[in-house]
């Protein structure tokens, strides 16, 4: 039989049981505490045992075509990844979205080891399939998807990717406090934390943020309880964003203006720039076509920047914008989407906290923009792994975007 060169990497995890057995030792120990707990001992070992199974499986069919080898989950952080390597994850969802953040283009077969118990969105394949779909992945007979990941950067520097989801707020039960931008807007907030979702993230999480606000709204008749201390003067206008709006505009306004495109840098450099973002200012403007110059959730301008047309009313109205299906129908369960969703959970309406700008898409040309005002606690962690985070206490500002980095499953 025909051996491949590439090298297949396994990535395993360790099962409820094998968990439990780290503390506790024994099988009948373990069957003791489960029990005490009023769990069914017997549903941990059949998960661990079908578990174990598939994997042999998997790992019997690949060891005759190719070098394989076996990775628990919690060494990804620090193991280093071949370019020509091909990674096979037996499931469940959730440790494939934590393997594609270490990977750098290298495809991900998904394999779901219990078709009985998990749904597996990211996970097609059954064990049997595996030496099949391997094959059809090194033959290039196989299709594959992008999937978008979500960036977090604060200003010095630090990164956090997410697959799925971003939380951002206190890792306590306290309340997380913040100042939100957003659209050319910004707002004090108190909440229970931002969730920024995937496309991929966004049938999970997210969905149920939207379910359970949906069905509290419809159930509600009449203002619900603390519409009386809903206040629009608390949202203002973004003067940073603002100023770098009108920049940009002047310089588009200049640049048309030209009737030869070599003059073009003459004008250019009559803006008022930072060295700093000249550069990238005038790549940002040579690449990005005139129509969508605009500043997010604003009429187009013809002529010399002026932002004094533009009431806060006016753009508050835009800021609560509600989002209909075929808008939300181009982010929600698409996985290479070029769009990202945020809720605030739990807003609460205040003498200084506003809840205006409690959801909306980002993208490229609308970014989302966090400022701590937490004294402590706060932070920033990706996928529901709590212990990968980002310390986000006052004084740090996050940006969330897209990231360069995409994810390449095998479908």
């Amino acid at each position: 039989m025909k051996r491949f060169e590439n090298r297949v990497v396994i990535v395993s995890r360790a099962t409820r049981l094998e968990n439990v057995l780290v503390s506790h030792n024994t099988v009948s120990q373990a069957r003791f505490y489960i029990k005490q707990l009023g769990g069914d001992f017997d549903d941990y070992e059949n998960e661990h045992n079908q578990y174990a199974e598939s994997l042999k499986l998997v790992r019997r069919s690949l060891d005759e075509l190719v070098n394989v080898q076996v990775l628990d989950r919690k060494f990804l952080p620090n193991f280093i990844f071949a370019p020509e390597d091909i990674v096979v994850v037996v499931g469940q969802d959730g440790l494939v979205a934590n393997t594609l953040k270490y990977l750098n283009g290298q495809p991900v077969i998904g394999v779901n080891p219990d078709v009985k118990r998990w749904d597996g969105v990211l996970l097609p394949f059954k064990p049997n399939d595996v030496s099949k779909v391997f094959k059809d992945t090194i033959s290039g007979n196989r299709k594959f998807e992008d999937v978008t990941m979500a960036r977090a950067k604060v200003q010095n520097g630090q990164e956090l990717l997410a697959v799925n989801d971003f939380f951002i707020g206190q890792k306590t039960h306290a309340s997380a406090r913040y100042v939100i931008k957003y659209g050319g807007l910004k707002e004090n907030q108190s909440s229970s934390g931002i969730i920024v979702s995937t496309g991929l993230g966004s049938t999970g999480w997210m969905k149920s943020i939207l379910a359970g606000s949906s069905r509290i709204n419809d159930s509600v008749i009449g203002k619900p309880f603390g519409a009386a201390q809903e206040r629009d003067d608390l949202t203002e206008v973004d003067d940073d964003m603002i100023k770098l709006k009108q920049k940009l505009r002047s310089q588009v306004s200049c640049y048309l203006a030209q009737d030869e495109v070599d003059d073009d840098d003459m004008c250019l450099y009559e803006a008022d720039y930072d060295d700093s973002e000249e550069d990238k200012n005038k790549k940002y403007l040579r690449e990005i076509p005139q129509d969508r110059m605009d500043m997010p959730r604003m009429r187009k301008v013809s002529g010399a920047a002026s932002f004094s047309d533009f009431s806060r009313a006016e753009k508050l109205s835009k800021s609560k914008k509600v989002f209909g299906h075929s808008e939300l129908s181009n982010v929600v369960g698409k996985w290479s989407t070029t769009e990202l969703l945020f809720a605030v959970r739990e807003p609460f309406p205040s003498k200084t906290t506003g809840t205006n700008l409690v959801f909306g898409t980002v993208s490229p040309s609308t970014p989302l923009k966090i400022e701590s005002l937490m004294g402590e606690n706060g932070v920033i962690f990706s996928d529901g792994i709590e212990n990968d985070f980002i310390i986000f206490n006052s004084g740090t500002e996050v940006e969330i975007s897209l990231a360069d980095k995409r994810g390449k499953m095998v479908v």
